[in-house]
């Protein structure tokens, strides 16, 4: 009986995988935007307290896109972190969701003896107004170091077109047709172009979303996710009928409102994926990237899906759940708004 209670309560995917009762969380049969909300407010600051640093990473870029003031602290204290990259990931959200309090923390970041965290502690604060940034990223955007260039492009991009950075799309051209760059550093730049509404980029991104390789099509598309029009909405449709599961997936995401019921189909039952190869960190990967797709296709009947799958004993999934539940509530909102108009 106990046993076919577990069942009625869990995806059947997820009870395949991780067993009855995981994380002893009970599932109401219907879950509201409130219940919703609290469980993953729940799920991302206990993940911002996690020992492992890939962990505290996600849940930054989820509390990130996430807005709002509500875990400015939470966020803060991470920019104390003593892995480098969570720092950096802690700088961009402060940035993102302009903590005014972070400020005398981030002046010190300036100073950090890791490149990536001066460089994110600097888009923060001109985030919040400090024009004294001007040309801090050229170095990086024309040195060696592919990753360092790739961050100095994904910075471009989320500072936008401002007053501060007329020449934010042509730096980029040149990131992007520079003689010998790597193929991510050329798509990162593209994206970040993508961002700046450029709609020259729309045919290298085009081509990129051709590629044989399965990352390329991956980054391409969320290159094309920025920019509206035929040939791009063309590509996004093709991919999301793509032989790879993660490319579908990712597409399927990118088209947001335009996916279909065929799409959505696609995505509910990605999220029962099983490597046949019985390979975990693949059967993980794809359910993560199914629940995240359905945060931008779901209907209300799967506000129960995400709320099951943020009680994973898989940080990512969890994590991936949690996000999918960001970007469910925000398109509900966002309706409600509009019916009011």
């Amino acid at each position: 009986m106990k046993r076919n209670l577990c069942y009625f309560l869990l995806l059947a995917a997820l009870l395949t995988h991780y067993g009855c009762g995981a994380r002893g969380f009970f599932t109401p049969a219907a879950v509201s935007p409130e219940q919703l909300e609290s469980r993953m407010q729940a799920v991302l600051l206990t993940a911002l307290n996690s020992d492992t640093p890939e962990t505290r990473f996600h849940a930054l870029e989820s509390l990130s896109h996430r807005g709002g003031g509500k875990n400015k602290p939470d966020i803060r204290k991470l920019l104390y972190d003593s892995i480098p990259a969570v720092r950096f990931a802690a700088t961009l959200a402060v940035g993102d969701i302009q903590d005014f309090a972070a400020r005398n923390r981030l002046g010190e970041l300036l100073s950090d003896k890791n490149q990536s965290v001066r460089m994110g502690a600097a888009y923060a604060l001109e985030k919040m107004g400090d024009d004294r940034f001007g040309k801090w990223y050229e170095d990086f955007l024309f040195g060696q170091d592919s990753k360092l260039t790739s961050q100095a492009c994904l910075i471009l991009g989320k500072l936008g077109n401002t007053p501060l950075r007329p020449n934010s799309k042509q730096k980029l051209w040149q990131v992007l047709r520079r003689k010998g760059q790597k193929t991510s550093v050329q798509l990162q730049a593209a994206e970040a172009l993508a961002r700046l509404e450029d709609q020259m980029v729309l045919k290298p991104l085009l081509a990129f979303a051709g590629s044989s390789f399965a990352d390329d099509r991956i980054l391409a598309i969320s290159g094309l996710a920025h920019l509206k029009g035929p040939d791009a909405h063309a590509m996004l449709s093709v991919r999301a009928e793509d032989p790879q599961i993660e490319v579908q997936l990712a597409a399927i995401r990118a088209l947001g409102a335009k996916a279909t019921d065929t799409d959505r189909k696609v995505v509910r039952k990605a999220l029962h994926y099983k490597d046949e190869n019985e390979d975990h960190l693949a059967t993980i990967r794809v359910r993560g990237l199914a629940v995240l797709a359905l945060g931008k296709v779901g209907q209300k009947r799967d506000t129960t899906i995400f709320y099951k799958m943020m009680n994973t004993e898989s940080d990512y999934i969890s994590i991936a759940a949690a996000r999918a539940a960001i970007d469910y509530l925000r398109r509900s909102q966002n309706k409600e708004i509009i019916k009011k108009m």
